[in-house]
């Protein structure tokens, strides 16, 4: 029998051979528009396969990049000791889970990734995926009885084209590092994030991406002057030329060209009228939230004040996470003079408020008067989100939600881009609040006589149609897509609906032309129609 000292032991030598070897890898997140990345430490966007490449491609398939790397940041203090658990260029997470201010890992913890119509056979992530329920793996409750049940609910968000899913931990000592790029080397939080990341391919909501961190203190200890801040690095097509700026009611940081020319429209530039690319800070359950700030800083080699840019260490990184400049210097609104925590909030293309057109008070020093440069100089941006928590005191056993979407926008200009990011904005802000039903509605709560399925419309179609059915009674219902072969394509419904009439929409763009059947299933009722795609 062993002894307590060799097994002890044993176990510090196998978690620091499982750190030393701990490997960064990533998963893509493209079931729409977008395609970008999602890394087992924490951050999203930058692309492993090569070194120092953005990896927010959009539109997918044309090489045009727009965001370097993104992620989010935790920040605190543990007994009066600064403690940050950061994801902005390297990330400081990794799989696995903390418990009482312990790290543990083992095989399950990894990237989980499910599309639409995969099943237990041709997914072993399907298979697999009650392996992270315990952990946050979201699912879709098909008998509705509060509990996975293996082979008969759906893994994956509701109705998404896509779902990937992680649990990570800051809690490894060895990945803390200094040289992150954005603080980073402090002691743990213990912070255990489950990172679930989502998309839809629907008309509409094509050129946005979700991702919901929902963090857990798993330390024995309370954090103290708590935040929480989505760091982006935007490379908009060629970096070189980029604006910042922020629209506060609607929580949105963005990014656009300064003009209406984003490098030579090769590689991964874009040209003549160029995209704005965005992040919005969501808050389903409260849409009144705001964030604490939306400011930014700029790469080392940009123009402006020193205090603007690339911070050093935790002290200055926590400083912007605050709205401050990294010596501390507050920021200030040039047309009214006013100290604020919000950059460049007016509207570029109407040229209202203050925007990067009427440049910067560059003060430094405390100071909150300094030289202007009118206009500022476009360059290299990066783009800070910040919340804190009403008393911004996490306890251990605390969950706090962080929620955004990353979306694109592509106007007749620089700016009219702009003007459509928001209104995009509005889209997944109001799916969000909306509880993201998407693709199956509810048409009416009248209790039907019968089951019915009704001919979709219009048909022919291209590339949208419409399904209705009626269900009399609650119960489980299918509606599933057969080629002219009776190969099943997709699976549109598969969940347990209350009576009532409904509507499911199905985009077939990645279909070709021709002749297919849609299949109803309740109980013993099951009916077929054919329809007709024509491109």
């Amino acid at each position: 029998m062993k002894t307590l000292y060799i097994i002890l032991l044993q176990l510090l030598f196998a978690s620091l051979l499982n750190a030393q070897f701990f490997i960064r890898q990533q998963i893509s997140l493209e079931g729409n528009n977008i395609r970008s990345f999602i890394w087992n430490s924490g951050i999203f966007d930058q692309d492993l396969r090569t070194i120092n490449t953005p990896g927010f491609e959009w539109p997918k398939g044309t090489g045009k990049k727009a965001c370097f790397t993104t992620g989010l940041t935790i920040a605190g203090y543990v007994n009066n000791e600064m403690r940050m658990g950061v994801a902005s260029y390297y990330g400081e997470y990794r799989p696995g889970y903390s418990t009482n201010g312990q790290f543990f890992t083992d095989s399950r913890f990894r990237h989980f990734k499910v599309k639409r119509g995969d099943n237990y056979i041709t997914n072993p992530d399907w298979l697999n995926w009650g392996l992270m329920v315990p952990y946050g793996a979201p699912y879709i409750d098909v008998n509705n009885n509060g509990s996975y049940d293996y082979l008969v609910d759906t893994p994956g968000v509701r109705s998404a084209s896509e779902t990937v899913f992680i649990c990570i931990t800051d809690g490894d000592s060895l990945t803390h590092n200094s040289s992150e790029g954005f603080g980073g080397g402090t002691k743990p939080l213990f912070a255990e994030v489950h990172l679930t990341a989502w998309c839809y391919d629907n008309p509409g909501f094509q050129d946005m991406q979700f991702l919901k961190w929902t963090v857990i203190n798993k330390n024995t200890q309370l954090w103290d002057s708590t935040i929480f801040t989505i760091v982006c690095d935007p490379d908009l097509g060629d970096a070189t030329d980029d604006y910042n700026g922020c629209d506060t009611s609607r929580n949105l940081g963005y990014c656009y060209n300064a003009d209406n020319v984003d490098g030579t429209g090769t590689g991964t530039s874009y040209g003549l009228n160029p995209p704005a690319f965005g992040i919005v800070y969501l808050n389903c359950a409260n849409s009144n939230s705001k964030l604490s700030s939306i400011n930014y800083f700029t790469g080392t080699g940009a123009p402006g004040p020193t205090c603007e840019t690339d911070p050093f260490g935790s002290t200055e990184s926590y400083r912007y996470m605050k709205g401050l400049k990294r010596d501390g210097t507050p920021w200030v609104n040039i047309l009214t003079n006013q100290i604020t925590k919000f950059c460049y909030p007016g509207d570029p293309e109407t040229h209202s408020g203050w925007t990067e057109y009427e440049g910067r008070i560059g003060n430094c020093g405390g100071l909150l008067i300094g030289p202007q440069t009118i206009p500022a100089p476009p360059g290299d941006r990066r783009l800070l989100l910040s919340y804190r928590p009403v008393n911004q005191i996490i306890n251990p056993g605390d969950t706090h939600v962080v929620m955004a979407a990353q979306l694109m926008a592509r106007g007749g200009n620089n700016l009219n881009s702009v003007t459509l990011l928001k209104q995009l904005t509005d889209v997944a802000k109001n799916l969000c609040q909306n509880g993201f039903v998407i693709g199956i509605s509810p048409i009416s709560t009248e209790i039907p006589q019968e089951f019915s399925l009704q001919q979709n419309y219009p048909n022919p179609f291209n590339p949208n149609t419409i399904i209705r059915f009626n269900i009399k009674d609650s119960r489980l219902i299918t509606l599933k897509l057969f080629d002219i072969l009776g190969g099943e394509i997709a699976t549109l419904v598969n969940e347990q609906l209350i009576p009532g009439t409904y509507e499911v929409s199905w985009n077939a763009s990645n279909f070709p032309s021709g002749i297919y059947f849609y299949r109803l299933t309740a109980g013993k009722y099951i009916d077929s129609k054919k329809m007709v795609l024509i491109k």
